[in-house]
Order: structure tokens, then C-alpha cells, then sequence
């Protein structure tokens, strides 16, 4: 996987004197840096482009957060959710994923980085230290991806410590590639869980630009497991439904169970393909080759566009069947999905409430030692 270099930095005055400002100037040499008082002309400018979206990636945009950083995850109340919480240190993405939602999503084309994490981790501390009673599951990667821009932000150098300390919180950090490299030199005490998405090889090839290969992801994977205290969790979403995926999807899970030691598997979550529909041409214009776009959709109870319910079911059960073949007591939970759904995968009630008891628990397992070279 090649690592993220932008054409130009835009510079918001008030990010001028963070120290982290200063870092990532200094790891990005040579690239020219304009002090931006005003983003959006520059954004303006970007959506005259043959491809805004594309454009826009090639720029990174150093500014603050205004206090918004700390959030719960945006979940459809019509499906189980799991009291999610988010902690924005950057928006956008350096990769290409054809469905990516962030292209419909995200009003500023520009990969966004918020310098202020002193500030952001001041007030998520006062959060945690209000409600020491409630336990918190914590992640970077809702609008962009929480490891592809760290040889630049060095963010996990500060997030793993602060989380390490924490009595009642554990960090997911959700990653399409495998830039690891800071990682390896960090202990949480298996307070943070490096998460991959995975898929079928052939999406990978086809939907998943820019990212890292499905061996460069399990090879990483596989050293966070063997050399650090840090845990693994894996995300099969989006599942993709396509001639021959249940082969596919067969041979990528024994790929992972030879590769990764299921103890240190934190947790596996399952989803189907889902976006709004304004993705869609967006989609067609930018991908003309991806095939996702022509498929059979029904819009789902949160108005966006999914496989019809039984198909599925189909495949959730399918994936359980193969996961519990090789990890019969892994923490296996559905992404997005319905009661309904959610019994007829895993028989019994759930609740909210259910959904974020197992979660709580898996993330609870705290692993309390760095493995040594000899183990």
C-alpha cells in the first residue's frame, strides 16, 4: 500500500501554534503550505473540478475542532444500535472505496485534520469522569479511516496513551490499511482494538482503491496480535452479493482464523451493503466500471438503499456458519440491522440494551500484558 502525501496544505490561522501543527509540517518537506483565513473559497474552487471529490483528497487542511469532536454514532432508530461513540480527530479519506458514504456525506472535499487533541482529550476526559459508572466504546473512523494518514498526524501516539489509562473506555481504531508502524512501539493494555475491514478479493480489487491488499491487512493484523498488548476485531461490512461471494467469503475467513490467534479477537461484526441514495450517481460518475450501482435495491426503513431482507439473512447466515466453524465463542454482532434480523440469525430477544451488553463485555476482556518475542 502506498502511504497518503498531499499536493498542498492549507493552513487555518488558529492552527498555527498547536505543536501538532508543527509535526506534521515538519514530516511533509517540500509539500507548500497556504495560510487559509477562509476555507470555503478554496472548497468552492475544488467543486469546479471534473472530480471534486478527487480533487479534494490531494489537499489536507490543518485546523481545530470547536468542541463537536465527541459524539454518539449516527444510527437509524429503526435498527439495533449499540451506544456507539465517536471521537472526530480528522474527516475525509485518502482511499477509494467505491461505496464509501463519506462522498455523499461530507460538505468539505478537502482530508481534514483537527490539531487541537489536547483540547479534544481534555473535554472527552471531564465526559469519562462524569459518568464513571458507564463504560464507553470509542472510535476515529466514522468519516475517515482511523490509520491510513498516521505516518503524517501521529495521532495514535497520543490516543493509545490516553486511552490506556482509562478505567471506563476502550478506543476502535477501523482501518483499511496497514499503517501500522507506530503502533508497534505503543502499549494499551488492551484498552484499543485495531479493527479491518474485510471482503471478498476481488472487491477488494475492484471497489477498494487505494487500499491496502487483504494479505497486507492480515499480515498486519497478525502483528498487532503476536507482538503487541493491543486486541483485533474484524468488520465484514459491506458484504457484497455477487456470483460465487459465498466461496470467496469462505476462503478470506480461513485466511484470517490461519493468520490471527481468535483470543486476541475482540469481536466480528457482519452488514450488508447499504447507502443512501444520493450515492448512487455519485457512484456511476466516479466508478463507471463498479458494477454496485446496477444491482437489485429496496429502500431500507432508514430510507437507504439495501439487499432485499431475506437475501439478506442468506448471507449472515451463511457467514455466521463459517466464523462459528472456526471460533465457536468469537463476539459475533450485525451491523445496522433489525430485531427482526437479529433473531432470525441468533434465535432469542434483543434489545438495544442486549446488543450493548455483549459489546460491553467483549470490550471489558483487557488483555494485561505485552506479549514477549519468545511468546
Amino acid at each position: 500500500m502506498k502511504l497518503y502525501q498531499p499536493e498542498r496544505i492549507l493552513l487555518d490561522p488558529r492552527a498555527k501554534d498547536w505543536p501538532l501543527t508543527q509535526k506534521i509540517l515538519d514530516r511533509l518537506p517540500g509539500v507548500p503550505v497556504e495560510e487559509t483565513p477562509e476555507i470555503r473559497p478554496r472548497m468552492d474552487e475544488v467543486k469546479l473540478k471534473r472530480d471534486p471529490i478527487g480533487a479534494g483528497k490531494r489537499t489536507l487542511f490543518l485546523t481545530v475542532d470547536e468542541g463537536r469532536s465527541f459524539r454518539p454514532f449516527s444510527e437509524a432508530e429503526q435498527y439495533l444500535t449499540s451506544d456507539y461513540h465517536t471521537l472526530h480527530v480528522a474527516e475525509g479519506c485518502d482511499l477509494e472505496c467505491s461505496y464509501c458514504i463519506l462522498q455523499a456525506y461530507l460538505t468539505s472535499p478537502f482530508l481534514t485534520v483537527f490539531v487541537n487533541t489536547p483540547e479534544m482529550l481534555e473535554n472527552l476526559q471531564g465526559i469519562l469522569n462524569t459518568e464513571p459508572q458507564r463504560f464507553f466504546r470509542i472510535g476515529t473512523g466514522q468519516l475517515t479511516d482511523s490509520l491510513s494518514l498516521d505516518h503524517i498526524t501521529g495521532f495514535t501516539e497520543v490516543l493509545v496513551p490516553f486511552f490506556a489509562a482509562q478505567q471506563n473506555a476502550v478506543l476502535e481504531l477501523k482501518t483499511k490499511s496497514n499503517n501500522i508502524e507506530r503502533l508497534l512501539s505503543l502499549s494499551s493494555g488492551g484498552k484499543v482494538i485495531i479493527s479491518w475491514s474485510l471482503n471478498m478479493e476481488s472487491v477488494q480489487k475492484q471497489e477498494e482503491h487505494k487500499t491496502a491488499s487483504l494479505h497486507e491487512r492480515l499480515a498486519a493484523a497478525t502483528r498487532i496480535a503476536r507482538e503487541t498488548d493491543h486486541r483485533v476485531g474484524f468488520h465484514f461490512d459491506p458484504l457484497i452479493d455477487r456470483a460465487g461471494c459465498e466461496n470467496e467469503y469462505e476462503e478470506i475467513i480461513a485466511k484470517l482464523f490461519a493468520a490471527v490467534p481468535q483470543e486476541k479477537i475482540a469481536w466480528i461484526s457482519l452488514g450488508c451493503l447499504r447507502f443512501m441514495p444520493e450515492l448512487k450517481p455519485i457512484m456511476e460518475t466516479r466508478f463507471p466500471k463498479s458494477p454496485l450501482p446496477a444491482g437489485e435495491w429496496v429502500r431500507g426503513m432508514d430510507g437507504k438503499m439495501r439487499y432485499f431482507k431475506p437475501r439478506r439473512i442468506e448471507m449472515y447466515e451463511f457467514m455466521k456458519s463459517m466464523i462459528r466453524g472456526h471460533a465457536p465463542d468469537v463476539t459475533l454482532y450485525l451491523s445496522m440491522e433489525s430485531t427482526e434480523v437479529w433473531q432470525e440469525i441468533f434465535g432469542g430477544e434483543h434489545s438495544k440494551e442486549s446488543v450493548c451488553h455483549l459489546l460491553d463485555e467483549a470490550a471489558r476482556k483487557i488483555q494485561p500484558s505485552k506479549p514477549t518475542a519468545a511468546s
